[in-house]
C-alpha cells in the first residue's frame, strides 16, 4: 500500500496520524507534523490547525527562512488564522474553514480549524479534528482528508456521511491507528462512502510514510 497519491496534479502523502503533506504548484505543504519522514522535503507552508501537542508542534527539520507558518490555537509563532480566513502564499490560497466537536468535550468551536488549500488544478480539504458539522456542507473541494479514528473526532461511519455531504471526488481517510484510542478499518470507511454515494466518490487508503 502507497504512502502517497496524485489526483489532478496534487500529491498527497499521509505521513501518519493527522500529518500531511501536499505538493502541487511547485509548492511543499505540510498540515500538522507531529509525524515527519526522517528526511522530509522543505515547507513552504506549514498549517496547524489546532493546539494539541499531536497536531501543533515545532518542525526545524522542516522549516527554513522562507516557510509561512499558518495557525489557530497554536502556542508556536505563527500568523493566527480564524475560520473564514484566507492566506495567499504564492499562487496558493489557504482559507480556514470550522472544526468542533458537538458532543465531545475535546474540541469546543473555536478552539480549531480546518483547511481549504486551493492549488491551480485542484482543492484539498483538511478537516482537521471535528465531528461532522453543518458547515461542511458547505466545503467545495476536489480531495477531502478526514478523521475516521473516533474518540476525539468522527468514527469511519460518521466521516463517510461527512464526505457524502461534502461530495469531494476523493476521499482519503486521516487520524487513525496511530495513538492508541484511535483504533479504526479504513475499508469500513471506504464501504460507507461508497454505499451512501452510490460509488460516486472515490475513496483512497494510504499508509502512513514517517516513523
Amino acid at each position: 500500500m502507497a504512502s502517497s497519491t496524485i489526483f489532478s496534479g496534487v500529491k498527497v502523502t499521509w505521513l501518519g496520524h493527522a500529518s500531511i503533506h501536499l505538493e502541487g504548484d511547485g509548492m511543499s505543504v505540510y498540515a500538522d507534523p507531529y509525524v515527519l519522514p526522517k528526511a522530509p522535503k522543505p515547507a513552504d507552508v506549514i498549517l496547524y490547525t489546532h493546539g494539541h501537542f499531536d497536531h501543533c508542534v515545532a518542525a526545524p527539520s522542516i522549516t527554513t527562512h522562507k516557510t509561512v507558518v499558518i495557525g489557530h490555537g497554536c502556542k508556536l509563532p505563527c500568523r493566527v488564522i480564524q475560520a473564514g480566513g484566507i492566506e495567499k502564499i504564492g499562487g496558493l490560497l489557504v482559507e480556514a474553514v470550522e472544526a468542533y466537536n458537538i458532543s465531545k468535550p475535546y474540541h469546543p468551536k473555536g478552539s480549531g480549524v480546518g483547511y481549504i488549500v486551493k492549488f491551480k488544478t485542484a482543492s484539498v480539504y483538511i478537516a482537521g479534528d471535528t465531528d461532522f458539522i453543518p458547515e461542511m456542507r458547505n466545503c467545495k473541494c476536489d480531495i477531502a482528508l478526514v478523521p475516521i479514528g473516533g474518540t476525539y473526532t468522527m468514527d469511519a461511519k460518521e466521516a463517510a456521511l461527512a464526505v457524502a455531504a461534502i461530495k469531494p471526488k476523493l476521499a482519503i481517510p486521516i487520524h487513525f491507528n496511530y495513538l492508541a484510542e484511535t483504533k479504526a478499518d479504513p475499508e469500513e470507511f471506504r464501504s460507507e462512502v461508497e454505499r451512501l454515494s452510490l460509488g460516486k466518490i472515490e475513496v483512497r487508503i494510504l499508509a502512513p510514510q514517517g516513523r
